[in-house]
C-alpha cells in the first residue's frame, strides 16, 4: 500500500490523485508519471466529448484504463470538480481558464474566474476529508521579474532578486498580441522575450 513519501510526495501504488486540466501539456505528463508509479488518477477535462484529448490520456501508458478515471469539469463552474476530487489524497491544480466569452460567463475576466475556481476547489478539498495535500501550479508569466522604473520603462533597472505578490501583473495592462478571447503572452513574458532578443 502506498503512502506519502519521506519528502511528502506521492509514493506509489494505490494512491488516488486528482489532476485538473489533465489534457494540458504539463498535466498530461504528470498524469503519465503518476500512472507509471501505480497511482489511481482522476483527470479532469473541459469536455468529455473531445475524444482527441480523452484518447490521448487513455493511451499514455499500457494498462492506464484500469487506473485512469476521466471527469468533465470546467473552471467557469468550479462545483463540477467535486466528483473528481472525491476520495483523492492529493490534488494537483493545473487547469487554467481561457477563452472567456462575456455572453455566457458571470466573470469579467479569466483572472476572476481562476481565483473563484481555486477558492471553490480548495473548499471542496477541505470538505472531502480525504485530501492530504493540494499542489497549485501557476505561470510565472503572471508576475514580472523585471524592475519597472517610471519613465525609463519595464526592465530598465534589471531583474528582481525574488518574485512575490508585489510583482503581479495588473489586469488592465495593454500589450502587443493581446486579444479579447485568448491572452497567450502576458505583459512581463512579452517584455522579457523582447529584451532577450535585442
Amino acid at each position: 500500500m502506498a503512502e506519502e513519501g519521506r519528502s511528502g510526495g506521492v509514493a506509489g501504488d494505490g494512491v488516488r490523485v486528482c489532476v485538473t486540466g489533465g489534457a494540458g501539456f504539463i498535466a498530461s505528463w504528470l498524469v503519465k508519471k503518476l500512472l507509471e508509479r501505480g497511482c489511481i488518477v482522476h483527470a479532469t477535462l473541459r469536455s468529455m466529448g473531445d475524444e482527441e484529448k480523452a484518447g490521448l490520456l487513455r493511451r499514455l501508458v499500457p494498462g492506464a484504463a484500469e487506473r485512469l478515471r476521466l471527469f468533465e469539469a470546467d473552471l467557469f463552474d468550479a462545483a463540477t470538480f467535486a466528483p473528481a476530487i472525491a476520495g483523492c489524497q492529493f490534488v494537483f491544480l493545473i487547469a487554467t481558464p481561457y477563452g472567456l466569452e462575456a455572453s455566457n460567463s458571470k466573470y469579467k475576466n479569466t483572472a476572476d474566474a481562476a481565483v473563484d475556481a481555486v477558492r471553490e476547489i480548495l473548499r471542496q478539498c477541505a470538505e472531502s476529508k480525504t485530501v492530504k495535500r493540494v499542489i497549485h501550479t501557476a505561470s510565472i508569466s503572471t508576475a514580472s521579474p523585471l524592475i519597472d522604473v517610471p519613465g525609463a520603462g519595464v526592465g530598465a533597472a534589471g531583474y528582481r532578486d525574488f518574485i512575490d505578490e508585489s510583482c503581479w501583473t495588473p489586469l488592465d495592462v495593454d500589450y502587443p498580441l493581446r486579444s479579447a478571447h485568448f491572452d497567450v503572452i502576458s505583459p512581463p513574458l512579452f517584455f522579457l522575450l523582447q529584451s532577450r532578443t535585442r
